[in-house]
């Protein structure tokens, strides 16, 4: 993980505030961007993240709310743009 490339998280998504850190990884995918992000909510663990042809997902399928997400993925997607 490249914490020097780490930036902070801050969304509301169904009324509820959701603040942490993003750290993307040090291997690139073909587009250029990372190939998943680690987050973290508060100071605990959420997912590490990938983007896929269908949009994006928890690499480790732990089950966490699809929109939410989807909603954190949009975010990194923005800070990316």
């Amino acid at each position: 993980m490249n914490t020097r490339a780490s930036f902070p998280l801050s969304l509301t998504f169904e009324g509820q505030h959701y603040a942490g850190t993003i750290t993307p990884s040090e291997d690139v995918g073909i587009n250029g961007m990372p190939v998943y992000f680690r987050v973290t909510l508060g100071d605990n663990f959420f997912a590490y993240l990938c983007c896929s042809d269908h949009g994006w997902k928890d690499r480790d399928k732990e089950g966490h709310p699809g929109g939410l997400i989807q909603s954190i993925g949009n975010y990194i997607t923005d800070y990316y743009e």
